[in-house]
């Protein structure tokens, strides 16, 4: 009797620790996405190219999925980035319709990282997946922008119209999945270290 309540506090401390975990996890994520979309809404790169903005939403926002592996991370983030950027823009009708691009986008993400968890890949495949993640993910944001009533056309590294922001987008998004995907392994190096000094 008393090993079978010992065995089920056990059980419960467990569960409620693996809850904390998780919990953590999601608050990690938001505050990184959050600090994104508020960097993304104060900071200018002045590139002047289509999509360049994913260097400061997504590349954080991915880097935080793949290290922290929660199912629906990059969702999240990508979502939180989006609600402070365009919370601290001050545009509500935006906010209507970018959130749910918003997410689509974080969700490819997360099917990439889900992918290379599954099959256990190795670093190039993973970087391969985080790269075109990241490019499908920034096309799923272009969509936006098309559908934007202020949309305009023009030409752009010499390619017209919707071609070449399309290029520009993809370019931008795959280097941020990339560039994404190069801070996740320094993270997880960084810990391994640390860990390592602890044990």
């Amino acid at each position: 009797m008393h090993g079978s309540l010992s065995t089920g506090s056990t059980r419960g401390r467990e569960a409620r620790r693996a809850a904390a975990e998780v919990l953590g996890a999601w608050l990690i994520v938001c505050a990184v996405g959050a600090a994104a979309g508020l960097v993304s809404a104060h900071v200018r790169l002045h590139l002047g190219l289509p999509g360049h903005k994913a260097l400061v939403l997504m590349t954080p926002v991915v880097a935080a999925a793949m290290v922290l592996r929660l199912p629906g991370a990059a969702a999240g983030g990508m979502t939180a980035a989006a609600l402070v950027s365009l919370a601290a823009g001050g545009n509500a009708i935006a906010a209507a319709a970018h959130l749910p691009l918003a997410a689509m986008a974080g969700g490819i993400v997360d099917a990439a990282v889900a992918l290379a968890s599954r099959r256990r890949a190795g670093t190039a495949a993973t970087f391969a997946l985080a790269g075109l993640a990241g490019l499908a993910a920034n096309m799923v944001l272009l969509a936006e922008r098309l559908l934007a009533p202020l949309y305009q056309s023009h030409v752009l590294l010499g390619m017209p119209g919707l071609g070449g922001r399309a290029f520009s987008y993809a370019a931008f998004g795959l280097a941020s999945g990339l560039a994404g995907a190069v801070l996740a392994a320094a993270l997880r190096w960084r810990l391994s270290r640390g860990e390592r000094k602890f044990t």
